[in-house]
């Protein structure tokens, strides 16, 4: 057993870098691939590569189980959805065709060790994989939108069996997500219910955040930059990375700024030394997403992965979510979905036609929904940078196919709870209620139209 883990399991045993110089000093020099393996079983318990970590937003979506009693005489009768797409391949050929290009010119320039011809291979798979399919939806994504749909239906056939509206952004991968959703609902469900639609880029409702002038200012300036910039200058692990590859007159080279490569769009995506290493970790990240681990982890240590991710966590929770207390603009932008939750949840009560209004977007439309809706431990904002990553976390709160539903129960009486879920758990919002996690529909309602009265659309 122990020689076919070795057989398997040769380039995830050692994963972790630091891991590796801990093995050294224990054996006192070069290890034997057995030693490593026995080693590993006393550190970490196991001999098999353990799932990827510190992916952020890029998480793919994970599934947890919680069951909660419906209050006694209520039945499902409605659904309000809104979906993140599904993991994806990289959104176009910057990470990988920079790092590829640097890794050659260091080749050519007899430059790079043999760890940086054996990540150069690496990324050249990883350039066969994307090659046509950047920007879509991988088979990772589309399961977990099959999966999602699946158990929509299972925790609430009763809903089933009238129309069902689906709706995706322009971008293809939102579309994708769609199709798949729907290709499994129709396994259960009549298929000719279904009213599958696609918005134009003039997307108020679920592309907001390219239409608000107020935003895209905001977007621009990034009034909290500054201080992020200076709070990223607090860790530099950019040459304790890079040594692994290059040699140090390259590096040196790297960092003084004369090489400029850039995306296919023709757009400068690595200059310096930091460039290099956010690369190289959004190629980490993309693994997960392909459902193929090719052992790029091992090129960092777990503080490192662990920096990395807290750095892209700031850049979302204050480009997309709660942010800073005195600036609201990149919250407020969700007005016109919300207002959408309200109207489209009222019709489906009035008219009784509808089983479930599903959307299909992405993290720049779910975040500021989430944060809008103030949903508990998802919502505060946080003037401190070093602290944000204490309590907010995109790799839950946005991870791939990220999710919020609103279910709508109904009793004889004509009485309507709600009971609303993010990523298919159960959450609260700042709404009284005697029946947590379910909500009479009038105070949900009434609170939001409060509070939306109060924003003014920019």
């Amino acid at each position: 057993l122990l020689l076919y883990a070795i057989s398997r399991q040769k380039s995830t045993i050692c994963c972790d870098r630091a891991k590796y110089i801990k093995y050294k000093k224990l054996v006192g020099g070069e290890m034997r691939l057995r030693e490593v393996i026995l080693l590993s079983l006393l550190l970490s318990g196991g001999v098999l590569g353990s799932d990827l970590k510190y992916l952020g937003t890029k998480q793919p979506y994970q599934y947890e189980k919680i069951e909660v009693r419906v209050p006694e005489g209520y039945k499902p009768f409605f659904i309000n959805h809104l979906g993140r797409h599904g993991s994806r391949h990289l959104s176009s050929a910057k990470y990988d065709k920079s790092i590829y290009e640097l890794l050659d010119m260091a080749e050519k320039e007899g430059k790079i060790t043999e760890e940086g011809k054996e990540l150069k291979k690496k990324v050249a798979e990883i350039l066969k994989i994307e090659n046509g399919n950047y920007g879509l939806l991988t088979e990772v994504g589309k399961k977990e939108h099959r999966d999602i749909a699946k158990r929509m239906y299972e925790n609430n056939r009763e809903v089933f069996g009238k129309e069902i509206r689906a709706k995706a952004t322009y971008v293809e991968r939102a579309q994708q997500s769609r199709d798949a959703f729907l290709e499994e609902l129709a396994k259960y469900t009549p298929q000719i219910n279904f009213k599958a639609s696609t918005n134009t880029e003039n997307d108020i409702e679920l592309r907001f955040y390219d239409l608000s002038p107020e935003y895209l200012k905001y977007e621009d300036e990034e009034p909290w930059k500054k201080a992020y910039k200076k709070y990223a200058k607090s860790k530099n692990y950019d040459f304790s990375i890079l040594e692994q590859f290059f040699k140090k007159d390259f590096i040196n080279k790297l960092e003084s700024g004369v090489i400029q490569l850039k995306s296919a769009e023709g757009k400068v995506v690595l200059k310096n030394t930091n460039d290099a290493v956010a690369n190289l970790y959004d190629l980490y990240i993309i693994q997960s997403n392909i459902g193929k681990d090719l052992g790029i982890g091992k090129y960092f240590t777990t503080e490192e992965l662990k920096w990395y991710e807290e750095l892209d966590n700031i850049k979302d929770f204050y480009g997309k979510g709660p942010g800073l207390t005195n600036i609201n603009i990149a919250t407020e932008i969700a007005k016109p979905l919300l207002q959408d939750f309200l109207i489209s949840s009222d019709n489906a009560i009035a008219n009784n036609n509808i089983s479930a209004d599903l959307r299909f977007a992405h993290a720049e439309t779910i975040i500021p929904f989430i944060t809008l809706m103030e949903i508990e431990g998802m919502s505060d904002k946080q003037d401190d940078i070093s602290k944000v990553y204490n309590t907010w976390y995109g790799s839950d709160i946005s991870c791939m196919g990220a999710n919020i539903q609103w279910i709508f129960y109904k009793n004889e009486a004509g009485d309507i709870l709600v009971k609303i879920l993010h990523n298919e758990k159960p959450v609260s919002i700042p709404v009284k209620s005697d029946m947590k996690p379910f909500y009479k529909w009038k105070d949900i309602k009434d609170f939001y139209n409060e509070k939306l009265s109060e924003i003014k659309w920019k």
